[in-house]
């Protein structure tokens, strides 16, 4: 046997050992998948898919994903949140939500007390994501309009005390305001006519960096455009919406309604 030939073939077998024991090795350190468990690149398996929500209010009871009133430390007390057809913005009926002196009490800023009859759409992982938010409100004839904190929707993040996005009702000033680490900036939004609707629209990304984003449209016209932070990059990656009513203690009730709720990765 010619001995080049004996040589060549020994060099493919210590080439074919050496590739396997490569392979033993990495799999020792890398269990073998299952079928139908491959993880997608660049995919965090613990994100799940922005859901679509909306609720019309036209049914018997309020939609399945709103939180309970007794969720954490209270949203509503029982009998704040209720349907109605006293006004509709479609159909016949909308959402009433009154809050009354000590409903859900807890404390504020410099030693305040606080109060609120708020719907909470549910928290959803959102950091640098785009999410939509629609809605129309109605504040009605004979509302109190008064000089202290009415906080009428907001958008939050789970561990941070105030509000990203706060739409605001004071001494009959519609304004807007955005805060993050420790940024605030304030918007002054359409008047609020009693008695009538109006119509809202929000377009965010929950970004910690320069690229956070709030776009805010009322009754179809863009009012809010804002760039820069719009998260707080050390709490956690659950954001929520809420819409009701948030104050000042008062003695006087509040009474106001929505409709047509809609939450979702794209614009409605």
């Amino acid at each position: 046997m010619d001995p080049a030939i004996n040589i060549r073939t020994l060099a493919t077998v210590r080439c074919t050992i050496s590739g396997l024991l490569a392979a033993v090795a990495v799999a020792g350190c890398h269990p073998p998948q299952r079928a139908g468990l491959t993880r997608p690149r660049h995919q965090s398996i613990s994100r799940q898919p922005i859901p679509k929500l909306s609720d019309d209010f036209e049914g018997k009871k309020i939609a399945d994903f709103w939180l309970a009133g007794n969720f954490g430390s209270g949203r509503y007390a029982s009998g704040a949140v209720k349907l109605s057809g006293a006004y509709a913005r479609s159909g016949k009926q909308s959402v009433e939500i009154t809050v009354h002196e000590g409903d859900i009490d807890a404390g504020g800023d410099d030693s305040t007390r606080v109060e609120r009859a708020e719907l909470d759409s549910g928290h959803f992982a959102l950091r640098g994501r785009e999410v939509w938010y629609g809605f129309s409100v109605l504040i009605p004839v004979g509302f109190p309009i008064v000089d202290d904190r009415l906080v009428i929707s907001q958008c939050k993040q789970s561990d941070v005390s105030r509000p990203i996005v706060g739409q605001r009702y004071s001494n009959g000033e519609h304004t807007l305001t955005i805060e993050s680490q420790g940024r605030k900036k304030k918007y002054h939004l359409p008047d609020i006519r009693i008695g009538r609707w109006m119509d809202m629209l929000y377009h965010i990304r929950y970004s910690a960096g320069s690229d956070g984003l709030v776009e805010v449209w009322a009754d179809g016209a863009k009012v809010v455009s804002y760039s820069g932070p719009a998260a707080d990059p050390n709490a956690k990656d659950a954001f929520y919406n809420k819409i009701g009513l948030y104050r000042d203690r008062l003695k006087q009730p509040m009474t106001i309604y929505f409709d047509n709720y809609t939450l979702g990765p794209t614009k409605p």
